[in-house]
């Protein structure tokens, strides 16, 4: 009988693939064939019998695999470094192995590295006795905060509205105790975080209230009226009136040195911070300016002539350009070494400040980008596509699309690590 090779064409025929022959491992085992008692001692003898293996199939006889648990040869503190390069469900699995297994996995040190490992930030109360007994150890506060990171990549939320003002949303600032906002309806309201309840109702622009930052102390906002407003935090009184733009105010930023304003007038006004009088007017852009925020001695500025600036503020003189955008822009950002601008061209664009190159372009918008923040590799998005878009900075990646929520153009957004909050037109 003949055997076919793999071109034998009487398989190709049907159509029958026929593998061609290649290597394989095999084991030999000879078997001695007995002999009966009536054996002629002139036959010659049968050969033994061989039996071929061929690795993976599931008559090879099973190997043997040791196994070690290394908790019982190796030190505790060895132990530990080992079950932390483990990834997190993994680690899971530990206490069901056995009470020693268990033990490495409650060592509160272990929860702790790969809390500051992951360069994770916690807010924990400094006073113990106001956290109960689970709250105190340190796998309860990694927990917490991987399973926030999944609901980041996995864009998991609940949604609450805060229903209040009267008309358009433009602004907003919030951080772990409150939300505050500024609207077309000429107000600033305070909210509450916990409960979404309005606390406080700020009146005294006499048109919107297109921006505004606080801090600790002070509140300062910028209207349509072309007057910027600093109210007391703590009483909510006005503590003064700025004067000087001729057009509406669109961003507010200051420190404890300067109160820097921005205007459709085209011009950027500078103001003391303690005397609220003022210090320097730059007229530096060909249309409004739109966006500006400060660090340090330096301020960046973005404007609808598609141009962003940086300027030294101790001096009014402009450092650098940045230049790329095809249309004006509507927002920017501003951390020292990167800035990230919004523009009426749909794009976002990330800049390296040194240089002024553009070193990352981010596209997915498909209208004007409002308004934006970023913070360490995340960037977060509001547009006039009704969309906000959480962005990777460094692969210009879309991790998330919110498409939901709104049937209006959004205005402004905000976002921590555990939240986004954003204002859209009523």
């Amino acid at each position: 009988m003949t055997y076919p090779t793999h071109n034998d064409s009487s398989l190709q025929d049907y159509g029958i693939p026929v593998a061609p022959p290649h290597k394989i491992d095999i084991v030999m085992n000879d078997h001695n064939v007995s002999t009966t008692k009536n054996t002629k001692s002139n036959k010659s003898r049968s050969p033994g019998k061989r039996t071929v293996y061929y690795h993976g199939s599931p008559t090879a006889p099973p190997q043997t695999k040791t196994r070690i648990d290394f908790t019982q040869k190796l030190p505790a503190e060895l132990c530990s470094y080992i079950v932390s390069l483990l990834d997190f469900d993994s680690m899971l699995v530990i206490p069901k192995v056995s009470r020693v297994w268990a033990s490495l996995f409650y060592i509160d040190d272990l929860w702790r590295r790969l809390t500051i490992e992951n360069n994770w930030k916690l807010k924990i109360p400094t006073d113990i006795s106001e956290l109960d007994e689970q709250e105190q150890s340190w796998y309860y506060w990694f927990k917490q905060r991987y399973q926030l990171e999944i609901r980041w990549k996995l864009g998991k939320v609940a949604t609450h509205y805060l229903i209040g003002h009267l008309d358009s949303v433009y602004c907003l600032q919030f951080d772990d105790e409150k939300i505050i906002t500024g609207s077309r309806d000429r107000t600033i309201k305070i909210w509450d975080l916990k409960s979404y309840q309005c606390i406080h109702t700020l009146e005294g622009h006499q048109g919107s209230v297109l921006c505004l930052q606080y801090n600790d102390q002070v509140i300062v906002s910028g209207s349509s009226d072309h007057t910027v407003i600093v109210w007391d935090l703590k009483t909510r009184k006005m503590r003064g009136r700025l004067h000087g733009h001729t057009a509406g105010v669109s961003d507010v930023t200051f420190d404890h040195r300067y109160i820097i304003s921005s205007s459709k007038d085209a011009s950027i006004r500078i103001w003391s911070s303690q005397t609220y009088q003022p210090i320097l007017m730059i007229m530096g852009h060909l249309g409004p300016v739109n966006a500006i925020q400060l660090k340090g001695d330096f301020l960046v500025s973005a404007s609808s002539d598609a141009l962003i600036k940086l300027w030294q503020v101790s001096t009014g003189r402009c450092i650098r350009e940045f230049a790329g955008h095809k249309h004006g822009l509507a927002c920017v950002q501003y951390d020292g070494k990167r800035i990230v601008s919004g523009s009426n061209d749909h794009t976002i664009r990330v800049w390296d400040v040194e240089t002024g190159l553009c070193t990352n372009v981010l596209e997915g918008h498909t209208g004007l980008v409002r308004n934006l923040r970023f913070d360490g590799n995340k960037i977060v998005s509001a547009s006039y596509d009704r969309s906000v878009r959480v962005w990777d900075i460094n692969t210009s990646e879309c991790l998330l699309n919110f498409q939901s929520g709104h049937s209006s153009w959004i205005f402004d957004v905000h976002f921590d690590k555990k939240r986004i909050i954003r204002q859209f037109k009523s």
